[in-house]
């Protein structure tokens, strides 16, 4: 196993009082998989990933990737693992204004024990012809491109998407996932991505349902299409 997540809890104090925005939460994921986590807005998506990240830390309950207990690791063991096991794409792209694309993919190959080779990696990503130019001068979709690029530089083993096409058009959405696939298949990482859109569930070899901070079903998808097959 992977990932594997049991009876995991997070609470926050309020001055209401507290609420659980994790309750009891239990899944487990394969490595080379893709799994897609569907909710709603205000369901813990966000709050599930940023522990799964190493962003947050849980109130309670244990977090366990390739088997090690990340949920007590002390402050520096958790920056290592977040350094050395997780690369992130968030719906915002959060690209280094003044830096070209190759600066802003090179700046994450310094975090890898093993990076990826930038130039291949660019090209893999479509960026070939952009390799110069600024994130001003991209659409948005090549600027996401870029952020995919910088996530998988480092060589991650996991790869945690947040809503990464939440601020892109259907065509450039198509795309990326498409880019997503490529990498899962040629790179064989382990993609947790989260999404409100029931249709990504289609690509996904998994698919986790989450509502109120609990988890409503946890299935393996017998019946995979490719991003290409799929409307929304």
């Amino acid at each position: 196993m992977f990932l594997e997540v049991t009876d995991l809890v997070k609470t926050y104090e309020t001055g209401a009082g507290s609420f659980n925005a994790m309750d009891h939460v239990s899944f487990h994921i394969h490595q080379g998989e893709i799994a897609v986590i569907l909710g709603p807005s205000g369901s813990g998506k966000s709050t599930l990933m940023n522990i799964v990240g190493g962003l947050e830390s849980a109130t309670s309950g244990s977090l366990k990737v390739e088997g090690k207990e990340i949920s007590t690791l002390s402050p520096k063991a958790l920056g290592l693992y977040r350094r050395d096991t997780v690369g992130f794409v968030f719906q915002f792209y959060n690209l280094i204004p003044n830096l070209t694309v190759r600066e802003n993919v090179e700046i994450c190959s310094h975090l890898g024990k093993e990076p990826l080779d930038i130039d291949e990696l660019l090209t893999k990503v479509g960026l070939t012809e952009q390799t110069h130019k600024f994130p001003s001068q991209l659409s948005g979709g090549q600027q996401q491109r870029v952020a995919i690029a910088r996530a998988l530089v480092k060589n991650p083993k996991l790869l945690l998407c947040d809503e990464p096409t939440g601020a892109l058009d259907y065509k450039t959405s198509k795309e990326v996932l498409a880019l997503f696939e490529e990498i899962n298949r040629n790179y064989h990482t382990t993609i947790l991505m989260i999404t409100h859109n029931d249709a990504f569930q289609a690509m996904s070899h998994r698919t986790i349902r989450i509502k109120d901070g609990k988890i409503l079903s946890n299935e393996l998808n017998q019946t995979r299409k490719t991003i290409a097959e799929i409307d929304w």
